[in-house]
């Protein structure tokens, strides 16, 4: 029993180092917004740093369901363009409002 036991430990112990944020809950630690959301134009895509997001905000912040994951509170409806809804509706005020250094230039995450 006590080598069954110690198995199990083993081995979750194993998928903790494996697959750290899907075993915590953590989600991805990086994003490619243009590939996740099909998102049109010649910027280079923007590989959004999901853990270090998480790190600062609540997961209400940005997904609808308190706990993270699935929906966010904001949908993607226009994806072309430097008007496009990750710019006016998603990222561009949350920049302004928590007072991200160049929060709206380009190249913070382009």
């Amino acid at each position: 029993m006590k080598q069954v036991v110690t198995a199990l430990l083993l081995f979750a112990g194993m998928c903790l180092l494996a697959f750290p944020g899907t075993v915590l809950g953590q989600g991805p630690a990086e994003i490619d917004l243009k590939e996740r959301f099909q998102v049109e134009g010649k910027k280079k895509a923007v590989i959004f740093p999901h853990r270090k997001h998480q790190g600062a905000l609540s997961c209400a912040s940005c997904h609808q369901d308190p706990q993270g994951g699935g929906a966010l509170v904001v949908e993607f409806v226009k994806l072309t363009g430097t008007g496009n809804d990750f710019h006016k509706k998603f990222c561009w005020p949350c920049h302004v409002e928590m007072k991200v250094p160049r929060g709206k230039s380009c190249s913070t995450c382009h």
